[in-house]
This record gives C-alpha cells, structure tokens and sequence, in this order.
C-alpha cells in the first residue's frame, strides 16, 4: 500500500469530513471567549482545546464502528459518505483498536494540560466527554443501545463544547456559551436522528433503542422537526434577552435547509432519500456552527 492509499484509507476510517462537527462548534466557542475579552484571548489554550476535542471525537467514532462492526449492526454504514474500510478489510479491529489509543492518548494528554493551567473544573468537563466517548456504543452502559445516543449527541457536539472551550479560555462560567452551544448541538443530533431514522430496521434487529425504534419513525420526523424549531426559537430569545449579539440571527437563513432536511426525511420508506438527507443535516449542523461564528465576529468589527 502507497503512503497515499494509506492516507485515503485512514481518513476514511477516521470518518474525518465528519470531525467538522465538533471542530467548528470548538472554534464558535472560542470566538464567543473572543468576543468576551480579545485583549486576554489565549490561542496555546484555544489550540490544546480544539486538538483534545477534535482527537476525542475521532476516539468515538473509531469505538462506534468497532463495536458496531462486532455486533454486526453495519445499517447504512457501507453507503455512507465515509465508505468504512473496516466493513470492507482494508483495516483490521485490531488497527482501529491502535488508531482509537492513539486519540485517547492525545486527548487526555491536551485534558492534562488544561488541567495544569486552567484547574480543577477542566476534570469535570473531561469527565463528561470521556463517558460519552467510550460508552456512546460501547459496553456496558452503550448510550446509543439504550435511547440516550441522540441526547448524547446533543451535549457532546453543543454545550459541552462552546461552554468548555469558553471556560478553558476565560476560567469565567457563561450562560450565553452554554446558550449558543444548544443551537449547535440540536443541528448535530439531528444528524443522528436523521441517520437512525433510516436505519431504523437494522437498528430494530441489533436491540439499539434509538428515538425511531422507541417510538417510530414518523414521530421521529415530528421530533426532527420540533426541536428544529426550539433550536431557532433558543437563539432569538437568546437575542432578545440580551445574551447574544444580534448580528447571530443571520442563523435564520438556514430556515429553509432546515426545512428539506425534515421533508428528506419524512420520506425514510424510500431509502435513496438517505444520502440527501444526511447530506443537508450534515451541511446544516455545519453551517450553523460557521455562521454563528460570523455573527460574532460581524459584531466585533462592524
């Protein structure tokens, strides 16, 4: 195997287009730590941050897919964007239990550091994000096998990161990070949703108890849209009540990607409907995170 057969196949194992989800909600928390005091901004504590979160992130997806894989709960997976060379030999278990360490190693050694310089509460928010990592599919407690992989989601990829990256930075707590970090973390669970959705088949044989497979899958695509709409209502009460700068409503213009992914979706009989769907929620979960960003920064310069 080339070194550039290698690389494709790591990144693809890696599910690296996915790591924007939790990279960009990292810098959106960062920029708000900006916009609350540039002059103190501390970018070696910012960078540390984002690397931990980013290497955390690839943890859990490596453990999703070696323990699916095990349990032989593949779903979609071989037509997903990230064409899984676990499903197809190209790596072994045994390598993606070595690429899993070698991202835990370098996310625990970035929580150590912010440990040392930022203190103690660094422990409880590294705690969180470990529980979701390594039980999200994994054994005993397996969030996802038990109808808690969406809200798990939700927290790990929304305020769990904009309130801790904001944290790390300022030692200050913020209503306003936390706030931000719900929209964010919405728009990144319903990608789960989404998925799930239409794996609802699979998931039914393989026992995970996800929100379809709990309660169906029309009520599924009630649930997307519901809490689609609270995301939207989250940031404009967030700016009317003074907690977020209103150059962030600019977020509104997703209203109608938000749209076709609900419609995409309600479709799930079909499942060549997957692809699009999963391709805007994806769009929007990112989207979302980047636009925030630009708000606050429109507020600072204009």
């Amino acid at each position: 195997m080339t070194i550039k057969e290698w690389f494709i196949v790591w990144f693809k194992a890696a599910r690296a287009p996915f790591l924007v989800v939790s990279f960009l909600p990292s810098v959106l928390g960062g920029m708000v730590a900006w916009y609350y005091d540039s002059a103190g901004f501390n970018w070696t504590v910012f960078i540390v941050a984002t690397v931990g979160i980013v290497m955390a992130h690839s943890a859990a997806d490596f453990i999703d897919d070696y323990f699916d894989f095990l349990k032989g709960n593949l779903g979609n997976k071989e037509k997903q964007f990230h064409d899984s060379p676990l499903i197809d030999g190209k790596v072994t278990l045994k390598q993606v239990a070595v690429a899993t360490a070698i991202c835990l190693v370098i996310a625990f050694a970035a929580g150590i550091y912010l440990l040392i310089n930022v203190g103690m509460p660094v422990i409880w928010m590294t705690l969180a994000g470990a529980f979701i990592v390594f039980f999200y599919t994994s054994p005993p407690v397996k969030l996802n096998y038990r109808g808690l992989g969406e809200t798990a989601l939700f927290f790990a990829f929304g305020p769990l990161i904009t309130f801790g990256v904001f944290y790390v930075i300022t030692g200050q707590l913020s209503l306003e990070a936390f706030m931000i970090g719900i929209v964010s973390g919405i728009f990144t669970m319903n990608v789960g949703l989404v998925s799930n959705t239409f794996d609802y088949e699979d998931d039914v044989v393989s026992g995970k108890k996800c929100i379809p497979v709990r309660f169906g899958q029309k009520n599924a695509v009630r649930v997307l849209g519901t809490v689609s709409v609270l995301a939207y209502l989250v940031q404009i009460g967030g700016v009317i009540a003074g907690l977020m700068p209103w150059w962030t409503l600019i977020v509104l213009v997703t209203i109608p990607l938000a749209y076709k992914i609900i419609q995409a979706t309600s479709l799930y009989s079909d499942r060549s409907n997957y692809t699009k769907a999963m391709t805007k929620a994806i769009a929007l979960a990112s989207l979302s995170s980047i636009i925030l960003t630009i708000g606050y920064l429109l507020e600072v310069v204009v």
